[in-house]
Parts: structure tokens; C-alpha cells; sequence
């Protein structure tokens, strides 16, 4: 380098140098007014205060690499965890539990609800007799002659032996017979007045009944002079009476045991046609006899 260029970059370097002094200088008095007004008039002398500013300026302004280096490290942090974890576990969690499904097929709920309690509700429906009231203790609701006794005691037909009770067991007699079947037919008035039987007077409940039944054939006399009222009736003779009532003069109780049979009129009595008639049994045959 020649020595004319070497003197022109030394004052070119002085100029550069000068220039710096300057402006350190300015930055300090800057700095120093500042202060001065942060600090209501008690700051410090702007002295030495020009390379301490520069120094402080100098490491402020390196820190902040620092911040950028904490900025980093959270934010990818943050982000990686949480985002994995929280999709993973509950996704499979709540897919998983099929089992509810589980708790639909028992078909035990649709095998509950077939059983027979329909048929069980509809047998028990069945006894009509329940749906019939009646005055009498001893006719039990669940009785086969339970509505035939309800239905005979509405048309008049007979009545209880007291308020209360019906008697269903009691016997059924000749006297009772023809007045139970005159009564369903209406109570007819008989047609002649003439009583030829010395067991039957004029104030006996049975006395038109009798006299009814006789003339119309419906019920034999014990004699020319005797109906014996008292005398107590099997079911087979009573089954005579029935039919030979309905028209069939007549009658045998062969004829009547067989017609009985076809109309279902003996369901669910007891025993045989030759044991006594009861008031539930002679009923209960002149309600099905109109019923059926």
C-alpha cells in the first residue's frame, strides 16, 4: 500500500472513530434524560454511564436468544403429548363395550312375556258364575250352579230357604219340581179347579203347580188320590219332567237321559241319573234347558 493511500484510511478510520465517540456520546446524554424523568429528578450523573449503557445494551440485547431457545422446547412439548394420548384410550374405550349388546339378547325377556299367564288370565276369566252376584253364603261364585241359582232367584223361579243362604244341597221334592218348572213357564193358570188329591190342599204353595203338572201330564200322581209332594225326586225323574215339558208327551227317562246328553245339560254334576235331585242340581237344569 502506498503511503498516500495509507494516510487517506487512517483518517477515514479517525472520521469513523470520531463519528462513534459522538454517538456513544448522545446515546449517554439520551440515556441520562431519560433517567432523570423515570426517576423524578433523582438519577445519577451521566458520567460514566456511556460504556456501562453500551454494555448493558449489548448483554440485553444477546438475552433474548435465550427466550427464543424457552419459546421452542414448550411449544413442541405441549403439542406432541396431549394430543396422542387423549384420541387413543377413550376411542377404544367407548367402541369396545359391546356388551350392551349382550344385555339385549337374552330372549328371557321375550320368554317372560309369551308364558301362558294370557291363557292363565283367560281361564280364570271363564267361571261366569264369578261375574254373578247373589245373596246366598253357601253358593260359592266358582260353583257350576252358581249363575243358574242367580238366574232362577231373578225370574222368580225359587228363592233362597232364608236372606242368606240357598240350601243348594237340600233336597228337591215332587212339590218343589212341579212348582219350579209351572213358575219358568210363566205360572199358567191350570184349568180345572177340581183337586182330586187329599195330600195337596188349597193353601199349599204347591197347589196350582200341582194341579198344573198333573193335567198336562208332566208329572204323574202317586194314585188317583195322592200326588206325595214330600217325596223327593232322582235326577232322572227330574230330567223326565223337563221333557215332557218342553212337548215330548210322554216320555221315558231313557228318553230323557239321552236328550240330557245331547244338550251337555249333566256338565259337571256328580255322580249318576238315580241319585237324588238337589235344589242346585234342578236349577241349574232349567237354566241350561233355556239357555242352551
Amino acid at each position: 500500500m502506498t503511503d498516500d493511500k495509507k494516510e487517506k484510511f487512517n483518517a477515514l478510520g479517525n472520521k469513523i472513530k470520531e463519528h462513534a465517540a459522538n454517538a456513544a456520546a448522545q446515546a449517554a446524554e439520551n440515556a441520562t434524560e431519560s433517567g432523570k424523568r423515570g426517576l423524578f429528578g433523582f438519577g445519577s450523573k451521566p458520567t460514566n454511564n456511556a460504556a456501562t449503557t453500551n454494555n448493558a445494551q449489548t448483554t440485553t440485547s444477546a438475552k433474548p436468544t435465550t427466550a427464543t431457545a424457552s419459546a421452542k422446547p414448550t411449544a413442541t412439548a405441549s403439542v406432541k403429548p396431549t394430543a396422542t394420548a387423549s384420541v387413543k384410550p377413550t376411542a377404544t374405550a367407548s367402541v369396545k363395550p359391546t356388551t350392551s349388546t349382550a344385555s339385549v339378547k337374552p330372549t328371557t325377556a321375550t320368554a317372560s312375556v309369551k308364558p301362558t299367564t294370557t291363557t292363565t288370565a283367560t281361564t280364570s276369566a271363564k267361571p261366569t258364575a264369578a261375574k254373578v252376584s247373589t245373596p246366598f253364603t253357601d253358593v260359592p261364585a266358582s260353583s257350576y250352579y252358581a249363575e243358574a241359582v242367580a238366574w232362577a232367584v231373578q225370574k222368580k223361579i225359587t228363592s233362597g230357604v232364608t236372606e242368606t243362604t240357598f240350601n243348594p244341597g237340600g233336597a228337591c221334592h215332587r212339590g218343589h219340581a212341579a212348582t219350579f218348572l209351572w213358575r219358568s213357564k210363566g205360572s199358567p193358570a191350570p184349568k180345572t179347579a177340581n183337586n182330586p188329591f187329599s195330600d195337596v190342599t188349597a193353601e199349599s204353595p204347591f197347589y196350582k203347580a200341582i194341579l198344573w203338572a198333573t193335567e198336562n201330564k208332566i208329572i204323574e200322581p202317586k194314585s188317583a188320590s195322592a200326588f206325595a209332594p214330600t217325596d223327593p225326586c232322582t235326577r232322572g225323574e227330574v230330567l223326565t219332567y223337563l221333557l215332557r215339558a218342553e212337548g215330548k208327551a210322554g216320555a221315558t227317562e231313557a228318553d230323557a237321559v239321552k236328550w240330557a246328553n245331547l244338550k251337555h245339560l249333566l256338565a259337571g254334576f256328580a255322580g249318576s241319573v238315580s241319585v237324588p235331585c238337589t235344589r242346585a242340581d234342578i236349577v241349574t237344569l232349567l237354566y241350561r234347558v233355556k239357555t242352551n
